[in-house]
């Protein structure tokens, strides 16, 4: 029997797991946000999706397929919106999930059906009594399903569509959202101190690219002024996929956010970067007033061990020798990083839409 699925975000960040489910059970991607919908027709051109604008009221095309809907995927709990539509719902979470309170898990009890990422999540939701009445599948991560196999082609492809030379080392910069992230601190210090045997791919966070602010736009271009006078450095406002940027990262910097977690699918070499808005100790604080588990959180800050931490402040930060010491490091961290992506993910393998493709049908068809 068909059905009339809709993949609905407002938000950017849910559009690489949706994206992946779509390409299995064909459905159109709708969001209230023009921005949103550029970014997913930019990057996933043969998927159908519309746009909803709240004007338009009922008679856009994406609100009357919302109301046609039998089955809605989100990404976002979206409870007073979706109460709005009769159809089945669906959410698979998007990002990592480092945390999930029970508040949060609380504001999902609405769907019908939770696709949980992997054993962390799973052994997060099962804290929760709640969770015994609610239909959980564990699938896996979606991003997934589309990093690409890794291969000197491939490489040289995707560093030449960025202008890098693929004889050189990659270095990724992912710092976390605006508020808590260490763009402001990092960003230029990288590209000035960066070594030139070294790409430098410098990519802020997508919510910050792709709707920013007037101080993130001035930042960015005084970044991408500064990249201009390094050779071998490209900034990065939402123009690649994430999946193809970490696939050629010999190195990645970030705040110990969700693309740190996600490059360790390809065993990626890290360096942390702590600041007084996002550390170890923060993101300890995070925990505790999330009221998350203490055997859980203990194992969330094993991130931690998956790398070097350089503790940063307001001064100037020399990265000339900081970036080689990390890769020489590496393999002291092999092992943790092993355990660290079993317990987040699970089976590192690229068959997550298949398996919420499944569940959607086991449940709704």
């Amino acid at each position: 029997m068909n059905k009339n699925i809709v993949y609905f975000s407002k938000m950017f960040q849910a559009v690489p797991h949706l994206a992946q489910v779509g390409r299995v059970l064909p459905g159109t991607f709708v969001s209230t946000r023009r921005s949103t919908i550029g970014a997913f027709r930019r990057l996933y051109p043969n998927l159908d999706c519309s746009l909803a604008p709240s004007f338009l009221g009922p008679f856009s095309r994406g609100k009357r397929l919302l109301k046609k809907a039998d089955i809605i995927v989100t990404g976002s709990p979206y409870r007073s919106f979706l109460r709005d539509y009769c159809a089945s719902k669906v959410t698979v979470f998007h990002g990592t999930y480092m945390m999930l309170s029970r508040e949060e898990f609380l504001k999902n009890t609405h769907f019908d059906l939770l696709c949980v990422i992997g054993p962390r999540m799973q052994q997060m939701l099962g804290r929760y009594p709640e969770s015994e009445n609610m239909n959980l599948v564990q699938t896996g991560f979606l991003p997934f399903c589309q990093f690409p196999e890794q291969s000197i082609s491939q490489r040289e492809q995707v560093l030449a569509g960025m202008g890098l030379n693929p004889a050189l080392k990659t270095v990724v910069y992912t710092p976390s959202r605006r508020g808590i992230g260490s763009w402001n601190q990092v960003a230029r210090q990288l590209v000035l101190t960066a070594p030139g045997h070294f790409n430098l791919v410098l990519r802020p966070h997508p919510s910050q690219a792709l709707t920013p602010r007037t101080a993130d736009k001035k930042s960015f271009m005084e970044v991408a002024a500064l990249a201009a006078t390094r050779e071998g450095t490209y900034v990065d406002l939402g123009y690649q996929p994430l999946p193809d940027v970490l696939s050629v990262a010999d190195l990645v910097v970030s705040d110990a956010n969700s693309p740190s977690e996600e490059s360790m699918f390809y065993d990626g070499p890290q360096l942390f970067i702590e600041t007084r808005s996002y550390s170890r100790d923060y993101l300890h604080q995070a925990g505790v007033r999330e009221q998350m588990n203490p055997d859980d959180l203990e194992q969330l800050l094993t991130l931690y061990d998956c790398g070097p931490a350089l503790h940063v402040d307001d001064g100037v930060v020399d990265f000339s020798i900081l970036l080689d010491k990390a890769l020489d490091d590496a393999e002291n961290y092999t092992e943790q990083r092993a355990a660290y992506f079993s317990w987040v993910f699970g089976e590192r393998d690229r068959q997550a839409n298949q398996r919420v493709a499944q569940a959607i049908q086991n449940s709704f068809y």
